[in-house]
């Protein structure tokens, strides 16, 4: 299953984000295909792919005392569906 997952910290935690995104790798359950950096800046959007909730949970773990998270699941349309053979 597909998921949209938005990721936004306070611009005073902007450097505590970077700094810790360095070292952490995704969830092994996660797949991620694609991910984008506001260039407004304190957002990321990643559209990742999983089929437990463990994933899910496993991702947020280590960011949610500098993070809020939206996530929600999506269904690939158009080219997408396409390129990830859907």
């Amino acid at each position: 299953m597909y998921f949209m997952m938005i990721c936004t910290w306070k611009p005073e935690d902007e450097k505590e984000v970077r700094t810790r995104k360095v070292g952490w790798q995704w969830p092994e359950e996660i797949k991620v295909i694609c991910e984008y950096y506001d260039l407004q800046g304190c957002r990321t959007v990643y559209v990742i792919q999983t089929n437990t909730d463990k994933g899910l949970i496993a991702a947020r773990a280590a960011w949610i005392d500098v993070l809020k998270f939206e996530i929600f699941p999506v269904y690939p349309i158009g080219i997408t569906k396409k390129q990830l053979q859907v």
